[in-house]
């Protein structure tokens, strides 16, 4: 995959219906899924956070976290509801299970932003987005609308900063990406 279809994939997601749900890379969300990662990780799927999770099951909505998002696009996700994780499938196209932390190590990552290219990784200390030109990131957070949305690059000059930022720590580029611009 090039850089260019790896950002315009992130930013085709950007029309589906996503929340963040920690441990996962698209699947649509279902009481299934909800339980098993419930079982999985039961200290971040508080009774809270099930209950709005449960909210969204029928609703066509999609769950992510931070690196499954760019997981699930390496791995083939196609926005499907009838299949599992949307389509993508786990560790295909020779990327494997990685989490932020382990991301940015398979990159050269550089804390100069002055050179930093679409399709490159961002990251801070547990946390990764894709940076995809003019200053901007696409990333999977519970943060500001709690699921895949597109934030301000806070570490780049931008004609107008968007309501939600961040200054992330390093970037590099993925292994896994064809070219970088």
């Amino acid at each position: 995959m090039t850089s260019q279809e790896f950002v315009e994939k992130l930013l085709d997601i950007l029309k589906y219906n996503t929340v963040y749900m920690w441990g996962t890379f698209g699947s649509p969300v279902t009481r299934k899924i909800i339980e098993e990662k419930a079982a999985q990780y039961p200290a971040w799927y508080t009774k809270k956070v099930k209950e709005h999770l449960y909210r969204l099951i029928d609703k066509n909505y999609f769950a992510f976290d931070c690196a499954g998002l760019i997981k699930g696009i390496l791995w083939g996700w196609k926005g499907d509801p009838t299949k599992p994780h949307g389509g993508a499938r786990y560790k295909a196209n020779g990327v494997p299970d990685l989490s932020a932390d382990g991301l940015i190590a398979r990159c050269k990552p550089s804390t100069d932003f002055s050179n930093i290219v679409p399709g490159e990784l961002v990251w801070l200390s547990g946390h990764v987005g894709i940076y995809i030109g003019e200053g901007r990131v696409i990333e999977c957070t519970p943060a500001w609308q709690n699921g895949v949305q597109m934030t301000s690059c806070l570490n780049v000059e931008q004609e107008e900063s968007l309501d939600k930022g961040r200054l992330w720590l390093k970037h590099g580029k993925l292994p896994y990406i064809e070219d970088h611009g």
